[in-house]
């Protein structure tokens, strides 16, 4: 933005230098932090108000509190799977420097892949920006493709809707609320950039003429796999619209969604970026199945007829694919703390190198064509001569 002769760049905690470098040298910095009307939080009948000052870490608390007075168990549902995983976005000191509306600046100038965009980006989420002496307000989808914001424009407020208003479920409506939220990263620790972030939810009820579950309003939003902006699989939201769940209809939905997420030239490891897509995908209706069912083409998944109703709908945690074991042992507090056990703090570190294979060891190296090995040792005698 340019004054007179004066560069100015508007920021709130300017976190953004750590990540991008700043090319172009400013005369003053205008603090965004001391506008009150940016750094508001307004609750009402039709959703939350975030405004752009807000740091991501009074945000997250902002969702937590909707969480916690929220009307419906869906709605409540929704709050905490959101707050949990914009806790996973950064360290603890950038989430208490870094604002809301920057992070989703970026995103939208420098294609920075954020997660806050992706699920803001699934939830229907509106922003309002000002453009001069007007104001607009835009879905979050047309704010992450319209041309970057010039100088006259600035960004106000985030809103996150109403669910049942977004939705348009009413208090006798007998649907039930799928809604999930991942990410796959180098290093669980550390909050490393993701590979893929993913948000799915979709509504599903009973068929009253069969045995099986009807999806409906299904949403599915993807980022940070090497395009320039999350965006929305309404492809295969369309697909699923309206239909009974089974395997071929699962099937197909994966098929279709592997041609739709696909990273761009130059993206590292591209093939498994979209193969984490089409993992989510299934994972999140995996639970609605049982075993030992033939897909089409011979391909053999392991799921088949749909389960009771109350496991098919039931509102917690989305049991994995894996197995899992707790094995339990008694310390002797005789000499406390001497011999408590203590985590291995880069374990975790270490565990996801090697599954991501960034971590590389000599033994790794193949060797190259007439290489030479050296081995070094020591002998008693000096300055005497070797015969081989």
């Amino acid at each position: 933005m340019e004054m007179g002769v004066d560069r100015v760049k508007v920021v709130v905690g300017n976190t953004g230098l750590g990540y991008y470098k700043e090319v172009e040298s400013y005369d003053k910095y205008i603090d965004l932090r001391y506008i009150p009307e940016l750094s508001m939080i307004r609750r009402d009948d039709s959703g939350i108000n975030i405004g752009v000052a807000i740091t991501i870490s009074k945000a997250i608390e902002a969702v937590k509190e909707c969480n916690q007075h929220g009307f419906h168990i869906e709605e409540n549902m929704v709050y905490k799977k959101i707050a949990d995983h914009m806790e996973k976005v950064a360290s603890g000191f950038i989430q208490n420097s870094a604002s809301l509306g920057g992070n989703l600046v970026m995103a939208q100038r420098n294609h920075f892949p954020s997660d806050i965009a992706t699920v803001l980006l699934a939830v229907g989420s509106l922003v309002n920006i000002m453009n001069g002496l007007r104001s607009k307000e835009l879905t979050m989808e047309e704010f992450l493709r319209r041309p970057e914001l010039d100088s006259k424009s600035i960004l106000l407020s985030v809103k996150i809707q109403d669910w049942n208003r977004l939705m348009g479920i009413s208090s006798g409506t007998r649907m039930n609320l799928l809604f999930e939220t991942n990410r796959a990263a180098p290093q669980p620790l550390g909050n490393a950039l993701p590979y893929l972030n993913a948000v799915l939810m979709a509504e599903v009820s009973h068929c009253t003429t069969s045995n099986g579950i009807i999806l409906s309003n299904c949403r599915f939003a993807f980022g940070a796999y090497g395009t320039k902006h999350p965006l929305r699989a309404t492809k295969v939201e369309e697909f699923f619209t309206g239909k009974v769940l089974s395997v071929g209809v699962l099937y197909e939905a994966v098929k279709l969604l592997g041609a739709i997420v696909v990273p761009d030239d130059g993206t590292s490891n591209p093939a498994y970026r979209s193969s984490l897509a089409v993992g989510f995908l299934f994972e999140f209706f995996s639970h609605l199945f049982e075993a030992n069912v033939e897909l089409p083409d011979g391909y053999m998944n392991g799921y088949s007829p749909l389960l009771s109703p109350a496991k098919q709908l039931d509102h917690g945690k989305i049991p994995t694919l894996l197995s899992s074991s707790m094995q339990e042992v008694e310390l002797n507090r005789q000499y406390h703390p001497v011999g408590d056990p203590i985590a291995k703090s880069r374990a975790t570190i270490q565990a996801s190198c090697s599954l991501y294979r960034e971590a590389v060891y000599v033994d790794d190296i193949p060797s190259p064509t007439n290489c030479l090995h050296e081995a070094s040792f020591t002998v008693h005698a000096s300055q005497c001569g070797f015969f081989f």
